[in-house]
């Protein structure tokens, strides 16, 4: 962009600050390249966080899994002494107060996985829960990547979604979002920074926006369960787990496209379309005005500098990314490989979904998808986890049928493990039975749009 266009010409203009222009465009120029770009590395094609996952996962192989297995471990012990004890942490030790602090139901959790982490470091116990179709494949092919990218997403996210970019691509966006998805305009802010941070900001954001009177609690469940999507770095993840990372960026456009047809669709029929347009506590914020005085596009520069004026310093920025990698990693490392073994013992070791999903297979099997009795649970379990569809698809040969279930795993969006309870505690007043409508409506309107694009690509 030319800034002599943004030049200052009416006494309205005076927001505008080179200094702050440039840091902006700067930043978040090197947010992109780390996490939007693609570049070709092996012959695959990729962005450079995937290549630098890559280099660290061939030169520390020999310490990841005892790393993996270390974080569920001090993640247990340090989430029992919070409980026990109820330490004052949150401002005298912050980075305690991200390993250690949780509440029972998350404890749980963690104190699950870290035994199978000792189980299957030791392969002490059953081979159900620390052989390689289970425990093994969940800490090494699920547990190691979800370590680096989750380790470097809270250093290096900040470049994407604290220097204005955000803010840039949501004030562009907002009036056709509000035409098409029936939702206040600064919901596409919330809806970029789910997409391309992370989904668990996404669902925080929607929430305390609701709390304060921004969505009403139609507006608010809305963009919570259309938008709040697996974030990029955890899509990487999840293509490299289900064997397209090849493919990466065709199939990551595939599940945007995806998501956004769905969201079309879902804001307009039940159940959100029923749910009242009520507030918080009675609370009500009116959508500020736009200025009228300048361009759409000007003003969304004014927008990025305005949210690049207010990143704290080089210290402050560090602090709060060595804390949020912390929160990351042992807040959601050590719940997600227990939640991903019970669903791979399930899946691998019982008939449990084969049972629940042998309609699903009748129908695959009707219009003639590669391997239907392997692919079959894969479209129940990611109500669980959103990991095990794309666990499912590894173990299979078709290329379209890997395809579509990893493209579901990235976009039924409702999972169990993370996002499905955040919402079930919230404030938003969501029954488990809402979110399984939710889940299956979401599966139900994107798998025709993953098998089109997946014969389109592998032709049967």
């Amino acid at each position: 962009m030319n800034s002599q266009d943004l030049a200052p010409h009416s006494q309205e203009d005076k927001k505008f600050d080179y200094r702050l222009y440039f840091k902006s465009l700067g930043f978040s120029m090197l947010g992109i390249l780390l996490f939007l770009m693609p570049i070709e590395f092996n012959g695959n094609q990729t962005v450079l966080i995937g290549v630098i996952t890559h280099f660290l996962k061939a030169n520390l192989s020999g310490v990841l899994l005892e790393a993996v297995v270390a974080v569920t471990i001090i993640s247990t012990l340090g989430g029992a002494y919070y409980l026990l004890f109820q330490p004052d942490w949150k401002q005298t030790r912050p980075s305690l107060y991200s390993i250690c602090h949780t509440n029972l139901p998350w404890f749980v959790m963690r104190l699950i996985g870290g035994i199978v982490g000792l189980l299957v470091y030791f392969q002490w116990g059953p081979e159900v829960i620390s052989g390689e179709t289970t425990g093994q494949t969940v800490f090494i092919d699920i547990g190691i990547p979800t370590l680096i990218i989750m380790s470097l997403a809270g250093f290096l996210m900040p470049f994407l979604t604290d220097f204005g970019f955000m803010e840039f691509v949501g004030t562009i966006v907002r009036k056709p979002f509000k035409v098409l998805f029936r939702l206040p305009g600064r919901s596409a802010i919330d809806a970029t920074a789910s997409f391309v941070g992370s989904s668990t900001l996404g669902v925080l954001i929607t929430v305390g926006q609701y709390e304060t009177g921004m969505y009403s609690r139609r507006e608010a469940v809305a963009v919570a369960t259309n938008f709040s999507v697996v974030s990029l770095p955890f899509s990487l993840v999840i293509a490299n787990t289900a064997n397209l990372d090849h493919i990466f960026f065709v199939w990551y456009g595939t599940a945007i496209l995806a998501c956004i047809f769905c969201a079309l669709i879902m804001v307009r029929i039940p159940p959100l379309s029923t749910i009242p347009d009520s507030y918080y506590k009675d609370k009500k914020i009116h959508e500020e005005i736009e200025q009228s005085d300048c361009s759409l596009f000007k003003w969304s520069i004014l927008q990025a500098m305005e949210r690049t004026s207010k990143v704290p310093s080089a210290r402050k920025l560090l602090f709060k990314a060595w804390n949020s990698s912390l929160d990351l990693v042992f807040g959601i490392i050590p719940p997600c490989m227990a939640v991903a073994t019970i669903a791979s013992i399930l899946v691998f070791h019982t008939n449990f979904f084969v049972v629940l999903a042998y309609p699903i297979e009748l129908f695959l099997n009707l219009i003639n998808l590669p391997e239907a009795e392997a692919a079959a649970p894969g479209f129940l379990v990611g109500f669980l986890d959103q990991f095990m569809p794309a666990l499912v698809a590894g173990g299979i040969e078709s290329e379209i049928t890997r395809f579509v279930l990893a493209g579901l795993s990235l976009c039924q969006l409702i999972f169990m493990a993370q996002i499905g309870i955040m919402l079930l505690r919230s404030s938003l007043s969501m029954s488990l039975w809402m979110l399984f409508v939710i889940f299956c409506l979401r599966t139900l309107i994107t798998f025709p749009i993953f098998l089109v694009a997946g014969l389109i690509i592998f032709p049967l």
